[in-house]
C-alpha cells in the first residue's frame, strides 16, 4: 500500500501532495475499493461479505484496465459523502440550514456524477469506451498460452 498510497489511508489519500501529481486513476480506484474491505475486523468474502457479479466484474474490469497502456481520461468526481470531508465550518453551516447546505452539496456531486457518466461508455468505466475495453480484453496480460 505503501507504494500507491505513499502511507495514506485509502479515504484520507486526497490530502496527499501526491493525489495532486500520480496517475489519474489511483485516487479513483481507492475510493472505489474503499468499500471491499473493513478495517475493524477481518473478514473472508463470504457469507454476508460475499461479492456479488456485478463487484466481480467491476474489480475484474480494474485490474484489466491497470494492465493496460491506457491514460484515464474521465472527469474526476469526489462521489464519497460530504460529511465524510467536512470541515467544522461545513458542519457549522448544514446545522445552521437544518441540513440544506449538506443536501445542497450532495446534490451537486451527483449532478457532476451524472455529466461524467455521459463523457464515455461508463458501463465500462474506467475504460471511456466499449472499443478501449475490448482491444484490451485481445491484449489481456492473463490466462495466456505461451
Amino acid at each position: 500500500m505503501d507504494d500507491v498510497t505513499y502511507g495514506w489511508l485509502p479515504e484520507q489519500y486526497y490530502r496527499s501532495k501526491e493525489s495532486k501529481s500520480d496517475d489519474k486513476i489511483i485516487r479513483p480506484i481507492l475510493e472505489f475499493s474503499w468499500c471491499l474491505y473493513n478495517d475493524t475486523y477481518n473478514h473472508k468474502l463470504k457469507g454476508k461479505h460475499e461479492l456479488t457479479e456485478g463487484q466481480i466484474k467491476d474489480i475484474a474490469r480494474l485490474i484489466l484496465f491497470l494492465h493496460s497502456d491506457q491514460e484515464y481520461n474521465w472527469n474526476y468526481v469526489d462521489m464519497t459523502n460530504p460529511i465524510i470531508r467536512f470541515s467544522f465550518n461545513d458542519l457549522l453551516k448544514s446545522i445552521i440550514t437544518f441540513g440544506q447546505y449538506y443536501r445542497n452539496i450532495k446534490m451537486s456531486r451527483e449532478q457532476q456524477f451524472e455529466l461524467m457518466k455521459k463523457e464515455g461508455d461508463f458501463e465500462y468505466w474506467p475504460f471511456k469506451t466499449k472499443a478501449d475495453y475490448e482491444r484490451q480484453l485481445k491484449n489481456q496480460p492473463f490466462l495466456l498460452e505461451k
